[in-house]
């Protein structure tokens, strides 16, 4: 597990981030079993939301959770720029009215998005080490379990991976 440090605007952009992230069907799905699964940003969101108001917020968070919330946070820049673009509307299910509630200046100018889309290019530029770190260890654990299933395997079953 990886501690995250965030200071109170910056859990207000991963927050955001989450709204994002699940927002989008098939988030929380896992590719492998195509079931639901809890490794994903819901338990970080629903940790963050009565924290959003306190100075320094600090998140435990597996190496998986740390690459999908820089994803995440790639993602949230993109669609501020559209929010922004589309005079405060977006298809992702409850960022708009979550952009106005964290941003209240959104709500009357649409376009003051834009001037938000800083915020989570520099959060995931900040977090660059700890995705790295995380990508490491994930690949890390897929090559030790990819050896595991090789030394199970029999000699002369050539036709298994």
């Amino acid at each position: 597990m990886t501690t995250l440090q965030f200071r109170s605007e910056d859990a207000r952009i991963v927050y955001l981030a989450t709204i994002f992230h699940l927002g989008r069907p098939g988030s929380e799905t896992d590719p492998n079993t195509l079931q639901r699964h809890d490794l994903g940003l819901r338990a970080i969101h629903d940790y963050l939301v009565p924290r959003l108001n306190q100075a320094v917020v600090e998140v435990e968070a597996s190496p998986y959770q740390v690459v999908r919330l820089g994803e995440a946070l790639l993602g949230c820049a993109n669609e501020l720029k559209q929010f922004s673009l589309a005079q405060g509307r977006s298809m992702v299910p409850r960022f708009a009215e979550t952009v106005r509630e964290l941003y209240p200046e959104t709500a009357e100018e649409p376009g003051a998005a834009m001037d938000l889309v800083q915020h989570p290019v520099m959060l995931r530029n900040r977090m660059q080490q700890a995705v790295n770190d995380a990508q490491a260890q994930i690949q890390a654990a897929i090559d030790e379990q990819r050896a595991q299933e090789r030394a199970k395997k029999r000699w002369w079953e050539v036709w298994k991976n």
